[in-house]
């Protein structure tokens, strides 16, 4: 029976080497994305801004905040 020397060594393969290179990549790219989308959808961030930048990006855009209504208690 021959041995596999490639089977039984530890050192990692050029494709692995590539393979965990690309994951990382996109891991820090979906981390990004992330990032972006909670600002866009922050409504404590002017709303035409947000708006330009998901359009800019193609991504979804935010929906205005709605207005605010006013009751008779907090006027008083």
């Amino acid at each position: 029976m021959t041995s596999r020397p490639e089977a039984t060594d530890n050192t990692p393969l050029p494709q692995s080497i590539a393979l965990r290179s690309a994951e990382n990549d996109l891991q820090m790219l979906r981390g990004r994305l992330r990032t972006v989308a909670e600002f866009i959808h922050d409504p404590a961030i002017d709303f035409a801004a947000r708006h330009a930048l998901a359009q800019r990006l193609g991504l979804p855009v935010p929906t205005p905040a709605p207005a605010t209504r006013q009751t008779k208690e907090a006027t008083l």
